[in-house]
């Protein structure tokens, strides 16, 4: 699990991001879609209701989708709702940078 520090894992102000405050780290390498209003992830959850594992917004980053390329994760935004941007980070614990 990602080390949160005291601010839930954000930075804090404009860091050449357009505004954002994108995660601090992310718990392995790849491309994954962060919904920057909500600062969650595109992940996999328990749907109680469906009684199995669906989509969902995650807080947790090791419980999201980590994507292989960028096309991938477009494809993935498909038929989402909601202010989403493509977050990416080439090693596990890095800073993401913003690709999209």
């Amino acid at each position: 699990m990602s080390d949160s520090n005291d601010n839930g894992g954000k930075h804090g102000g404009n860091d050449g991001h357009g505004g954002l405050n994108l995660p601090k780290s992310l718990a392995r390498e790849g491309h994954v879609v962060w919904f920057h209003e909500y600062k969650k992830y595109l992940g996999y959850a328990w749907d109680e209701a469906a009684g199995e594992i669906r989509r969902a917004h995650v807080s947790d980053p090791e419980h999201a989708i980590y994507f292989d390329t960028f096309a991938e994760a477009m494809v993935a935004t498909d038929m989402l709702m909601g202010p989403r941007v493509i977050i990416h980070a080439s090693k596990r614990g890095e800073k993401p940078r913003l690709v999209r």
